[in-house]
This record gives structure tokens, sequence and C-alpha cells, in this order.
């Protein structure tokens, strides 16, 4: 007697299984959203960052680096107009910071 060969069933989809393709692709767009926006966040330092650097380095006598900061800090405020407040702050601790240099000064 021969023996007959069984066909394989082929799965057909299932309707009511949920495909997850839409759902990768939207984490997918939400994870890269979310690295391009912590890049250019971590690229630009606020002002605050910049004068608490200074300050820090201003305690720790390390004047040259504290000047940098406060230069740092300068820039980025007058990025925002010459008229933001800002400047004139960034100013008061760069001439605290020239003064304590020519007091040290023999």
């Amino acid at each position: 007697m021969a023996r007959r060969k069984r066909k394989k069933k082929q799965k057909k989809a299932n309707p009511t299984r949920p495909s997850y393709t839409r759902f990768l692709v939207i984490i997918g767009l939400f994870f890269a959203i979310l690295f391009a926006v912590l890049l250019t966040a971590s690229e630009e330092r606020s002002w605050q960052e910049y004068i608490d650097a200074g300050d820090r380095a201003y305690e720790r006598g390390n004047y040259a680096w504290a000047e940098k900061m406060y230069r740092e800090a300068l820039q980025y405020a007058e990025q925002h107009g010459k008229d933001n407040p800002l400047v004139a702050k960034t100013w008061r601790h760069l001439n605290r910071l020239e003064r304590t240099r020519s007091q040290a000064a023999p």
C-alpha cells in the first residue's frame, strides 16, 4: 500500500491578533525624538550653569577658569540681546573677579 503524503497546513493570519509593527515604529520614533532633544539640550548650557561653574572656580582660586566661564555666560547672555538683564549680572561677576585679582596681585 502506498502512503499518502500529508499536506502541511499553512497558518493563516489571525485577524484578531494585533500587529506590533505600528507600535514598534511609534516607539522607535519616540526614542529618536527623545535622543535628538537630549543631544541638543546637552550642547547648549544655560547661563546659570556657566555662572555656577565660574563661581566654583572663583571659590577655589582658579581665576583663569572662572573668567572663562563668566565670558561664556556673557556670550550666552548677549545672544539674547544686549539689553538682557543677564548681561549686567555677568559683568558684575567679571568685575568682582577683576577686583579680587587686583587685590591678590602684589
